[in-house]
């Protein structure tokens, strides 16, 4: 029974070993290609799209590495930087959902007010784009507002 077991064992290890796919075709054999891509969106560059209480603002990015060979067979994430270039540096995501609160003065009586702000980007050949919408922040009654400089990085695999 005992070398049954070991033999069995020896069979089934050599069978893992040997499983790969056709040699020479990227990603096929194991190999993953990827690119990390800083962005930066500074406040002057985000543009305001307020359609029918569909308010939001956005930023397109040109990206030359998107090309349509990733768009259809790779995979891109993004990731929202906070604390860029400090030990304190982390990284959250695309979407991210996040509680906010703020306070409002309304007759010399402050109140807090809460929202959530959510990111998120979609792609396509060449480009990247990222929103920011702020649920419950109506962007007409505060129209100075614009959303804070934002760092991100863009993750390509193929």
């Amino acid at each position: 029974m005992k070398k049954y077991l070991i033999l069995s064992l020896v069979v089934f290890s050599s069978l893992l070993i040997s499983c790969r796919g056709p040699q020479g075709e990227p990603g096929r054999d194991g190999l993953v290609n990827s690119k990390i891509i800083d962005i930066q969106i500074n406040q002057n560059e985000w543009v305001y799209a307020g359609q029918n209480d569909n308010n939001y603002f956005y930023g397109t990015i040109s990206v030359p590495e998107l090309t349509w060979d990733i768009y259809n067979n790779g995979i891109v994430k993004m990731y929202r930087e906070y604390n860029t270039n400090t030990p304190n540096a982390s990284q959250i995501e695309l979407p991210f959902v996040k509680l906010n609160e703020t306070p409002v003065t309304v007759d010399n009586n402050t109140q807090w007010v809460f929202y959530t702000e959510t990111v998120d980007y979609e792609f396509t050949q060449g480009s990247v784009t990222i929103f920011y919408t702020a649920s419950d922040f109506d962007y007409e009654l505060n129209t100075t507002f614009v959303p804070e400089a934002m760092h991100f990085r863009l993750v390509i695999m193929w």
